[in-house]
């Protein structure tokens, strides 16, 4: 397999980091433990990671631009993965940008802002409601934790669920049962001279905390403290009004943000930790708190009863005394500690980080087999049959694949074109009119190959060549309009319109060369000429790249070589020239005959204007053309997204834009018309006179 260049977002692995932050971290390193071994793991940012996670990503770090998140994501992060040159991206907290250059992965981790809005406050509302879906629906897929999210991401996102993708988290790779010297020191550390609860998360109302101090105000008979280690979060007003009421108590204990290496003792020390929790996409701390032996007791909603497996003490949503009775009897029954305390164990043994890592290699690598389609994944199957005459059988070849879109092919044509072998006219023209061939193949008097029984195509080309060459006479002032814009740099036509098989309702496709680095203001200036002269529809420039992608970055297959080959130049030749020669080698491994057409009549001249307004226009050419980019990005992929089968390639330097997968369909119908005329040769060769 082709190697990978994977880039992951790690915005929120700071210093101070929580959940998130953790998961992207443990997500990251076992991406970088797994990779193969010409695989690249990049991470970008727009702050200064952790310092012990600086040291051991060094190398692999890209942190640049805007500080405020929102702004990075949507301004920012498109430059840095263009500039990485990802094949696919990863971004582990939700939100993506809108105009990635590369296919994405985002991680839903759950839908509470959805399923319980009113935790959240009005910023986060604003921003991640209507966000979610737009970042859904582009997503090459959308990821998550567990069962329970994965059936809120297709009810309530309409995401299909091939497209969602499962990457559940898993505990530390250092949790484990704490060495006491440890869990001495860190109590010590903290004030915790009597045996102590444990809760652990963001201080934010989700996760409940109200109902754990209420819980814990029916255990003051036993002689337990309550720790609570978390940073600070939001909409936490009620939850300081009662902690405030209770700490002069002293069994409350407030931690504050406590780093990994103490939160893992902190566990490991604790009778029990609670996790009360309204709503979880994964709950992260309750496998944490198993895997280092706490016995656990969450509140049964669906991820928590998931995560914990059978493994923790629920209790139902908002029942303080289910909880206080809970807790009790874990801190009065050593047995029942210990009991729980084993099924944690064994339970938080059973995840992996680095199976989810796997998981998004395997699906990375069928994103960048798909981008770039190598022909050993969808060649048809063009061997001839045993015994035939290779070259005989490359005559037959080409003469289907042209009948596929319903055209005849002159001999001339197919000296230059035929598939697997180079021969001349007059070879071409002799073994079709002898067996095999003669069985197989018709040959008009207008020196015209069809198929047997298809004969009728020889006078409909004639009837397509005229039309073809009204087509382009109605539309060429138009055509030259658009080779004479700014940054246009080569214009040729393609499809149909190339092989003068014109029927009548025709567009006109296209290929065109920009100036480096303008592809996209190029674009937009194609689109609005099209839209002024009313042929946007008709003129259809589908396919751009930039000087310098003249060679064809995807798809080096028979279909994209005979698109290749069948260019027609009307503009820029020289640069035509260029691309040829860019293009030649791999095209002529499927057509060694390859050779550039003539233009289309007398070649079209740059006007003179043409240089002098992209002077004007890049007085601020960079800036808009990112600009211009990210809008065409956003609209672009939407577009995409919502096709059935898109190839759509929107990177730098590169436009391509199908919105229906011409080119696997064309492949699969020749590998079935192939079979067809494998199954007829026996019969063809038996019946020579």
């Amino acid at each position: 397999m082709p190697p990978v260049k994977l880039a992951v977002e790690v915005t929120t692995c700071t210093a101070d980091r929580a959940g998130v932050g953790y998961y992207t971290q443990h997500l990251a390193d076992a991406l970088i433990a797994t990779a193969g071994p010409d695989d690249q793991v990049i991470l970008i940012g727009n702050r200064a990671v952790a310092p012990e996670l600086a040291e051991r990503w060094a190398g692999r770090l890209r942190i640049a631009g805007a500080r405020r998140r929102y702004l990075w994501m949507q301004r920012d992060a498109a430059r840095l993965l263009e500039q990485s040159g990802a094949d696919l991206a990863l971004f582990p907290n939700y939100l993506a940008p809108l105009a990635s250059p590369c296919p994405y992965v985002t991680v839903v981790h759950d839908l509470a802002i959805y399923r319980t809005p009113q935790f959240f406050t009005l910023g986060k509302r604003a921003v991640l409601g209507p966000m979610l879906p737009l970042v859904a629906q582009g997503a090459a897929a959308v990821a998550t934790v567990s069962e329970a999210s994965r059936a809120d991401v297709r009810d309530l996102l309409g995401v299909p669920d091939q497209r969602i993708l499962m990457l559940p988290g898993a505990p530390h790779p250092q949790c484990r049962p704490a060495d006491p010297a440890a869990v001495e020191s860190v109590r010590a550390r903290f004030g915790l001279a009597r045996p102590y609860l444990l809760s652990v998360g963001t201080l934010e109302p989700r996760k409940n905390l109200p109902l754990l101090l209420r819980a814990f105000d029916r255990l003051s008979d036993l002689d337990v403290d309550l720790a609570i280690a978390g940073g600070k979060g939001w909409r936490d007003g009620q939850l300081r009004a009662e902690l405030a009421r209770r700490l002069p108590s002293g069994r409350i204990r407030l931690l504050g943000y406590v780093s990994q290496d103490d939160l893992l003792a902190l566990y490991g020390g604790a009778v029990a930790m609670a996790y009360p929790s309204h709503f979880e996409g994964f709950g992260l701390p309750v496998v944490e708190g198993m895997a280092c032996g706490a016995p656990v007791v969450a509140t049964d909603v669906p991820a928590l009863r998931e995560a914990a497996g059978g493994a923790a003490t629920l209790v139902p949503p908002d029942d303080e005394v289910a909880l206080a009775a809970a807790l009790r009897r874990l801190i009065v029954d050593p047995a029942a500690r210990a009991q729980a305390s084993a099924a944690g164990l064994r339970r938080a043994g059973r995840l992996s980080w680095e199976a989810s890592a796997r998981r998004l290699w395997t699906f990375a690598r069928g994103v960048r087999g798909a981008r770039t389609a190598p022909p050993s994944t969808i060649a048809p199957p063009i061997r001839p049959p045993a015994g035939a005459d290779p070259r005989d059988w490359a005559i037959a070849a080409t003469v289907a694949y042209a009948d596929l879109f319903d055209a005849a092919i002159s001999v001339g044509d197919l000296e230059r074109a035929c598939w697997s072998a180079r021969l001349d006219a007059g070879e071409v023209r002799r073994r079709a009119t002898r067996p095999p061939l003669a069985g197989l193949l018709a040959l008009s008097p207008g020196d015209v190959l069809t198929l047997r029984g298809r004969e009728g195509l020889a006078s409909r080309r004639a009837d397509g060549i005229a039309r073809t060459e009204a087509l382009l006479a109605r539309h060429r002032r138009v055509i030259a309009a658009l080779a004479s814009l700014p940054y246009i740099r080569m214009v040729a036509l393609s499809g149909g319109t190339a092989h003068r098989n014109a029927r009548g309702g025709d567009d006109i496709d296209l290929f065109v060369v920009t100036a480096a680095g303008r592809v996209f203001t190029a674009y937009t200036l194609l689109f609005l000429a099209s839209r002024l002269t009313r042929t946007r529809g008709i003129v259809c420039p589908n396919y751009l790249v930039d000087e310098n992608n003249l060679q064809i970055a995807y798809h080096h297959d028979l279909f994209t070589a005979h698109q290749a080959l069948s260019l027609v130049p009307i503009a820029g030749l020289p640069l035509f020239a260029r691309f040829v020669e860019a293009n030649r080698r791999w095209v002529q491994a499927h057509y060694p005959g390859y050779a550039p057409r003539a233009p289309a009549g007398p070649p079209l001249a740059p006007a003179i204007w043409q240089r002098w307004s992209e002077r004007v226009l890049g007085l601020a050419g960079g800036p808009v053309e990112q600009l211009l980019g990210t809008a065409w990005r956003y609209r672009l992929g939407r577009r995409a997204a919502r096709a059935r089968s898109a190839d759509v390639v929107l990177s730098g330097g590169v436009l391509k834009m199908h919105l229906s997968d011409h080119r696997r369909r064309v492949l699969g119908r020749f590998g079935a018309r192939l079979d067809e005329l494998r199954q007829r040769w026996p019969a063809v060769v038996r019946a020579r006179p």
